[in-house]
């Protein structure tokens, strides 16, 4: 479990071409107590296993491996040696509970459209949904952008086409993540919120059999 609260911007140091993966080593400042064999981290909202934890000449380093599906929903085989990625720790019991509930599971790749400094000190990201995905964006209800827990501003809907969704940055979170280094027309990976989810699939799945059954 995570919450979306970004705790340091690791480097890619290596990356190893593996058969339907890859494999992924990260400097980071973490401390070394999340990073044991076997932990959980979010990269990017992408949860991973560490594979392999050491340090080098004083700084920290951890391994990950990137299977086939993650591949397929994150920028992760479109990233170098250099990049710069989100990090996030499990939770451990007794940690503040700050952003919303998220697995590291991520639902989409989506289209940033827009992102600039909308004020003196916020910026504004406008992102692009699929229609398939639109049911699960609800106005000030939260979404996960490359593992940020963002809160939803504006939903601009269509029938026809994707709907655009527009969320508020405020300055620690745009200097303390990738966001600063992101730029339009790029895709962001996306989390939407499980509640909404839980609850767009029961109303799905068992409103039209009370529906029926009511008849």
């Amino acid at each position: 479990m995570f919450t979306g609260i970004i705790q340091d911007i690791g480097k890619i140091d290596c990356i190893s071409i593996l058969k339907n993966a890859i494999r992924m080593t990260l400097l980071t400042e973490l401390d070394s107590r999340h990073l044991v064999l076997g932990a959980s981290v979010a990269c990017n909202g992408c949860c991973l296993t560490v594979v392999e934890s050491f340090k080098h000449a004083g700084k920290q380093y951890f391994t990950v491996d990137i299977g086939y599906q993650s591949l397929s929903l994150t920028n992760f085989n479109k990233l170098e040696v250099g990049s710069l990625v989100n990090l996030e720790p499990a939770l451990c019991v007794g940690d503040s509970l700050g952003g919303h509930h998220m697995t590291g599971h991520v639902d989409a790749l989506c289209k940033v459209i827009d992102f600039q400094k909308a004020t003196d000190e916020f910026w504004k990201l406008t992102l692009s949904i699929p229609q398939n995905f639109s049911k699960w964006v609800i106005p000030k209800g939260s979404i996960g952008v490359a593992g940020i827990s963002l809160t939803v501003a504006n939903i601009i809907s269509s029938e026809f086409s994707d709907t655009l969704v527009e969320i508020m940055i405020i300055p620690h979170t745009f200097y303390n993540t990738i966001l600063q280094y992101i730029a339009p027309e790029i895709s962001i990976e996306v989390e939407f919120d499980q509640t909404v989810k839980a609850i767009a699939s029961l109303l799905e799945t068992m409103l039209p059999n009370y529906i029926q059954a009511c008849k």
